[in-house]
């Protein structure tokens, strides 16, 4: 290993998230937000929105399951592994055992290890200790010991703002296709029309 170099477990606790005995459904007088993989999305940060409201009464013990702003929830399950930085997150919330909840140290930036989870160097790692056929997850122990490169803190901040700006450009090209094809289709839509009311002129 790269004296450059340091185990997941060095620079984050690595917990396991909550294990439902059923369904998550909303309890009427819930107090614990319950973040599941339908409010995140891949590649953004995640920030809470009331329609994320998921409230359930807390189990016991459930303070080993929390999450706070600056945390980390990694996709444990399924081959498609990826981290999200909680950003904004109500209190009390947990997440579910989809997820690990990774809680960085002093030694790394939030933001950065996130990213660096992402990464094709850390995925490459991924591949190689998921385990199950069905259902492919990660093990926790084998997470906490992959590698990652761990640069000063002024260098993790300095790639964490770049990940920042890849981040807000991937999401503006994305509302632009979007916006492009809303406008196509209501231009087709109008070539349509016309021609039904017998217009043979294009809008």
């Amino acid at each position: 290993m790269s004296k450059n170099s340091l185990r997941i477990q060095e620079c984050a606790d690595v917990r396991p998230g909550y294990s439902a005995k059923g369904a998550i459904v909303n309890e009427s007088g819930g107090i614990l937000q319950i973040i599941t993989a339908q409010h995140v999305t891949k590649g953004e940060p995640y920030r809470y929105v009331d329609g994320h409201s998921l409230l359930i009464t807390p189990p016991k013990f459930y303070e080993k399951y929390l999450v706070t702003s600056g945390d980390i929830l990694f996709m444990s399950r399924g081959s498609n592994n990826y981290a999200v930085l909680v950003e904004e997150v109500p209190q009390p919330a947990i997440a579910p055992l989809t997820f690990f909840i990774i809680r960085p140290k002093q030694n790394v930036i939030p933001e950065y290890l996130a990213w660096c989870l992402n990464q094709d160097i850390v995925k490459a790692q991924l591949n190689e200790i998921r385990t199950g056929a069905g259902t492919p997850m990660i093990p926790s122990s084998a997470l906490r010991n992959i590698t990652i490169p761990l640069p000063p803190l002024a260098v993790q901040k300095r790639i964490a703002d770049f990940g920042r700006l890849q981040t807000q450009e991937k999401k503006l090209l994305r509302q632009l296709t979007e916006e492009t094809e809303r406008l196509q289709q209501a231009a087709n839509r109008k070539i349509l029309s016309n021609f039904n009311n017998n217009k043979q002129e294009l809008p």
